[in-house]
């Protein structure tokens, strides 16, 4: 499902129903929609951050041993 496929649900959602069943159809329209779609929650987005920062890190630090061990073995 694209996002325009889900903004065309919902735009039938609202057309349909008036009141409280509108919020009640929003929700339910965009919780179908969403977990149709490749997303990730805010808490595993945050995760993925922190380790790729300390993978960067590590990176970092092994490429700085790598060309101390290359200056030294010249």
């Amino acid at each position: 499902m694209t996002l325009d496929e889900l903004a065309a649900q919902l735009k039938e959602a609202m057309s349909a129903n008036a009141g409280a069943d509108l919020q009640k159809n929003i929700r339910a329209t965009l919780t179908a929609g969403l977990s149709k779609l490749d997303v990730v929650t805010r808490q595993e987005f945050e995760i993925q951050r922190e380790m790729l920062d300390i993978l960067r890190k590590q990176i970092d630090e092994l490429t700085a041993q790598v060309e101390t061990l290359e200056k030294a073995k010249r």
